[in-house]
């Protein structure tokens, strides 16, 4: 079962109103997707409700953002291949992206939210 992130109140308090009413949870459920795996899954191991009011409300808004984002952008739009050949070897090349929002097919503005929850990081602390 998909843990959805906002719901359509949510989206109605932060959204820009380019869903439709009727589409309003698809997308909210395609951007909870996307939030999490923005998150290296941590929102899904920690569980949402576990998380403090503050990041809850942060990853309210990264996911009514993040819908709207792949209404406008599409889903699947790999653009980080830059050329592939075939023939005799597999070859692909992928373009250099600056900005991991970017790689990961996040909203600038939905990963601008998701950073100030401390769950993107992708730093790993090592405990001696």
């Amino acid at each position: 079962m998909i843990n959805i992130y906002a719901t359509k109140e949510d989206y109605l308090k932060y959204g820009s109103k380019i869903l439709e009413e009727i589409e309003i949870e698809r997308y909210l459920e395609l951007a909870s997707i996307d939030i999490n795996r923005a998150t290296l899954t941590r929102i899904e191991k920690r569980g949402f409700e576990n998380l403090t009011s503050q990041q809850k409300d942060l990853i309210r808004k990264a996911t009514c953002y993040q819908a709207e984002y792949i209404k406008e952008e599409g889903l699947y739009d790999d653009s980080s291949i830059s050329s592939y050949s075939i023939g005799g070897d597999l070859t692909v090349n992928e373009k250099d992206s600056q900005d991991i929002n970017d790689r990961l097919k996040i909203s600038k503005l939905a990963f601008f939210y998701l950073k100030r929850t401390g769950l993107t990081s992708r730093i790993i602390w090592l405990r001696n």
